[in-house]
C-alpha cells in the first residue's frame, strides 16, 4: 500500500484474497496454439495498480508458489520475479496514475515498465541457475511472459473501470450514532 494510506483490514483481506487467486489461478491455463498462457500475473497486477508496490510486490511473493512449483523441474526463481512485477508495477502506477486521458495508458506503460525491470531478473535466473538455453529463454519465455502481462493489465483495467479498490478497502464504517440520526 502506498506510504500516505493507512492499512485496513480490508486491505489485507483484499491482499490475502489476491494471493489466494493468483495461486488458483497457477492450476489453470489457456491453450493457444502450440502453447499456452496462464493468469498468475492478473492478481498481481490488480494489486500492484489498486493498492501500490508493497502489496502488489507481496501478492507476487506468495502469489506465485503454484505457478513456481508446477514446472518440470519446479523454478522458485518465479516467485521473486512475480514479487518484482507486482512491486515495480505499482510504483510505476504511483507515478503515472495523474496522467490524462484513458486510464488504461498509465495502466499499460506501468505493466510495461514492470515488465522491463523484471525481464533480466528472468533471463539471468533462467539461463545461469535454471539451467534453459538462452535462446528459450529470448524466443519462448520472455515474448510469452508479455503476452500474459499484456492479457492481465487489460483484465485488471476492466476491473478497475468499475471498481475503485483502493477506496473500497480504505472506507471506514459508519458508527451507530451516525446512522441512527436523521
Amino acid at each position: 500500500m502506498t506510504p500516505n494510506r493507512n492499512i485496513t483490514t480490508k486491505g489485507i483481506a483484499f491482499t490475502a484474497v489476491m494471493c489466494a487467486l493468483s495461486n488458483v489461478l497457477g492450476f489453470l491455463t489457456i491453450p493457444i496454439g502450440l502453447t499456452s498462457i496462464h493468469l498468475v500475473q492478473f492478481p498481481i497486477i490488480l494489486t500492484g495498480l489498486s493498492l501500490g508496490p508493497w502489496a502488489g510486490g507481496l501478492v507476487g511473493l506468495i502469489g506465485a508458489i503454484v505457478a513456481a512449483y508446477r514446472l518440470t523441474p519446479p523454478n522458485p526463481y518465479i516467485i521473486v520475479g512475480n514479487a518484482i512485477l507486482g512491486f515495480a508495477t505499482g510504483l510505476f502506477y504511483l507515478r503515472l496514475k495523474k496522467i490524462r486521458g484513458p486510464s488504461i495508458i498509465p495502466q499499460a506503460i506501468s505493466m510495461i515498465g514492470a515488465y522491463i525491470v523484471q525481464s533480466p531478473y528472468i533471463y539471468v535466473t533462467d539461463v545461469y541457475l535454471m539451467p534453459i538455453p538462452s535462446q528459450v529463454v529470448l524466443m519462448v519465455i520472455l515474448p510469452k511472459l508479455l503476452l500474459e502481462d499484456l492479457v492481465s493489465v487489460l483484465l485488471s483495467h476492466l476491473v478497475l473501470f468499475r471498481v475503485n479498490i483502493a477506496e473500497a478497502v480504505s472506507q471506514k464504517p459508519k458508527l451507530q450514532t451516525d446512522i441512527g440520526k436523521r
